[in-house]
């Protein structure tokens, strides 16, 4: 959740980089634009894959370690959210970032926050993975004391038959959000066996970067 007096931007690279440089040219963007590297709140990853348990600690561990090497670690934590998702059709061969959040000073900023992907914690069909998803969100979006009321964009990973589900079980949730509507990403979360994802944010910025340092 951003300060009161700033809100979010919200940074997509025209194509994935792979992790170390496109780490590096996050933060050459944030700087660019006259902010820290501490005003990160979020990155987008994608990964070639699916990994095993063992594969997503290892792949944390490196980066947890690039994430603390770039200064981002304060009083022992790493703030930013993530989102981290093996793309079905346009997918990368290393790992990639795909877009960067960080905070903007801002006068009269609505609520602005980005939070990090979900997986569904019930297996099933459709209706119930998506339901369990939303029932997560809804609970850290009311943590963070904001409400769907407050989001600009849901971004949903999968590759199932939806058949409708998203007008009941996701749409019809969200209340004033759903005029967004819905943004899809043939994809699959980032440890095998899970099918679903959603990510949630609000910001008052979208950018598009098409070109790196």
């Amino acid at each position: 959740m951003a300060d009161d007096g700033y809100d979010l931007a919200h940074a997509r690279f025209a194509r994935p980089i792979a992790l170390a440089a496109g780490l590096a040219a996050a933060a050459h963007h944030v700087a660019a634009a006259g902010r820290t590297v501490h005003s990160i709140a979020g990155f987008e990853l994608r990964i070639p894959e699916p990994l095993t348990g063992s594969g997503f600690d290892s792949f944390n561990r490196d980066y947890v370690g690039r994430l603390k090497d770039m200064g981002l670690e304060v009083d022992g934590l790493l703030p930013a959210a993530r989102t981290n998702v093996a793309a079905v059709v346009g997918g990368v061969p290393e790992p990639s970032v795909y877009a960067v959040s960080y905070t903007v000073s801002a006068a009269h900023a609505a609520r602005a926050f980005v939070l990090s992907g979900v997986p569904e914690e019930e297996q099933g069909d459709a209706a119930t993975m998506l339901s369990s998803i939303i029932r997560v969100l809804s609970s850290r979006l009311e943590e963070i004391g904001a409400s769907w009321s407050d989001a600009t964009a849901i971004q949903l990973y999968g590759v199932e038959d939806f058949q409708g589900q998203l007008v009941d079980h996701v749409l019809s949730r969200t209340g004033s959000a759903a005029v967004h509507g819905v943004h899809w990403f043939p994809s699959l979360p980032p440890i095998v066996g899970l099918k679903l994802e959603i990510d949630v944010r609000s910001a008052g910025l979208e950018l598009v970067v098409k070109s790196s340092p």
